[in-house]
């Protein structure tokens, strides 16, 4: 065992104490006879989440060690193993490098990628093994068996990665993604799990650091021995750079079968075409996802990521949601935003939870005053019946732009960053309409201020005003026009106005109404339909 990382040191040293453990692989000498050589070498230069300097960067540049060290001690067999991104990057350039090395060493070889699913975990993980011999045929053994990819979970749960946003959720019916040892933030974490059944406020949790040990194959508590005194628990990198108790146990049964076989069989003979014939392999290109071959000669192979299907945990059986930690409000906020930076399109009721599960995590927001807020218990009731939309100056008017024929969004974001949404929005337009209350929004004619509690609702309105300020600046800045209608103005006359500037501004973009704008002229909202506006 050659590990320079001193937290998997531990680990190894705990779970494998008869077993010497040697230094960094880069100074390794062998100095006994071994039948197997495996090595997982560094995914850092080659994964969709790496640096993809290739095959010859610093980390996974790592991998010549093994072919050093295969050339000194000969073992009949070599295992590696990898991120599929290896047959494809720089036109599967690192694939092509690793084959000829061990072609040159006198190795036959195969290979196949294989979902970690096939070994009985929720867990969606496809790795690339690399199975071979001097003496046996690999590809006899390794790309045997081909089972049917199982059911999805029926809405039951799905993983996904909450520390991305822009580029992929890595969304998963019924399985996390892939554990990783890091992430776009920078911090190793476990990717997150939505119930859509589950209670609102923990629909979306995150796994334990011991459900991604369960998630790996490995018993629970297994990296324990990692954590010590004053040093940061980095077990969940520990557990993402793992390889899969299962995929290994599949390997070394692959590895046995074959030994069971002591000659060379017709099919695989070296100089001959496999039976039944398979397309040859194109070396200078991307890989497919399985192939084998020899002394120059390759192969493609169809066989699936699915060597088998062993039953085993539902990710909800292995995730326990009320005992996971909810993702908290700060992480969902941050989410959030980087999806609608990027655009990305995903399910509605995910996004509708994830929007819920914000609001419900919210922390209680620390008061100037903490005393009770109405000064009386008419103050109180007046309060309770104040709405945030939907109010009369905005039903009214909606009634209007109806009547003249004009479709429209309700409390849309017009910018993705921007957190305020607008009452009613015209996409196509770019023109946004703010229906404002005179009282909340400080109206010049007539705006008023309460005597009770003077200097708490000064505070308030002047907040309220501030961020209309705020808000409508940003939307001019990017090219809207932001209508502003107070409660108090005539509704006909100001649906009027509206509807000149939007075919004002329709026109003078060159855009007509859209399948993004809103609905067909004379066609009523949702929203509008509940409140029975024709």
């Amino acid at each position: 065992m050659a590990e320079s990382w001193e937290p998997a040191r531990r680990v190894l040293r705990d779970r494998f104490s008869a077993v010497a453990l040697a230094g960094d692989v880069s100074t390794y000498t062998p100095r006994s006879r071994f039948e197997v050589l495996a090595a997982g070498f560094p995914c850092t230069d080659l994964s969709h989440a790496g640096r993809k300097t290739g095959i010859f960067g610093a980390s996974s540049g790592l991998v010549s060690h093994a072919f050093r060290i295969a050339a000194e001690a000969r073992p009949n067999w070599i295992v590696l193993e990898n991120v599929p991104n290896l047959l494809a990057l720089h036109r599967g350039v690192g694939m092509r490098y690793i084959i000829e090395e061990l072609e040159s060493l006198g190795y036959r070889w195969a290979y196949r990628t294989v979902d970690s699913r096939a070994t009985g975990v929720p867990q969606r993980r496809p790795r690339v093994i690399i199975l071979a011999s001097l003496t046996h045929h690999p590809e006899a053994t390794l790309l045997v068996g081909s089972a049917t990819a199982p059911n999805a979970s029926m809405g039951e749960s799905y993983g996904f990665y909450w520390t991305e946003g822009r580029s992929g959720l890595g969304l998963v019916d019924g399985a996390v993604p892939t554990l990783k040892g890091g992430s776009t933030l920078g911090l190793p974490s476990a990717p997150a799990v939505w119930f859509p059944a589950g209670p609102r406020g923990r629909r979306f949790v995150l796994p334990r650091l011991e459900d991604g040990e369960a998630l790996q194959g490995l018993p629970r508590g297994w990296t324990r021995a990692a954590v010590v005194p004053d040093e940061p628990d980095l077990r969940w990198k520990l557990v993402g750079n793992a390889v899969t108790v299962g995929v290994g146990h599949w390997v070394g049964r692959c590895i046995v079968a074959a030994e069971g076989t002591r000659e060379l069989t017709e099919r695989a003979r070296p100089g001959l075409r496999p039976v039944p014939p398979l397309p040859e392999l194109n070396r200078q290109s991307r890989w497919p996802a399985a192939g084998f071959g020899s002394d120059g000669s390759a192969w493609a192979s169809d066989t699936s990521m699915w060597p088998m299907l062993i039953p085993g945990l539902t990710l909800g059986e292995v995730v326990d949601i009320d005992r996971a930690t909810p993702l908290s409000h700060r992480a969902t906020n941050g989410f959030l935003s980087r999806l609608d930076e990027s655009g990305m399109k995903v399910p509605t009721a995910f996004y509708r939870d994830l929007e819920d599960h914000q609001q419900r995590t919210r922390p209680p927001l620390t008061r100037k005053y903490p005393d009770p807020w109405p000064s009386s218990d008419a103050a109180r009731r007046r309060m309770k019946t104040q709405r945030s939309r939907d109010t009369k100056p905005e039903v009214a008017l909606r009634r209007e732009l109806r009547r003249l024929g004009l479709g429209y969004r309700l409390q849309v974001r017009p910018l993705p960053n921007l957190r305020a949404r607008l009452d009613i929005v015209f996409i196509g337009a770019k023109v946004a309409v703010d229906v404002r209350g005179c009282f909340w929004h400080s109206c010049r004619e007539h705006g008023t201020r309460p005597r009770a509690n003077a200097e708490r609702w000064a505070d308030k309105l002047a907040r309220n005003v501030e961020r209309d300020r705020t808000t409508e600046g940003a939307l001019t800045s990017a090219g809207w026009m932001v209508i502003v209608i107070w409660e108090h103005d005539d509704p006909v006359v100001s649906a009027a106005r509206i509807a000149l500037e939007v075919r004002s501004r329709r026109a003078s973009l060159g855009r007509t109404a859209r399948s993004s704008d809103p609905a067909p002229l004379g066609a009523v909202s949702e929203a509008d339909a509940r409140l029975g506006l024709p």
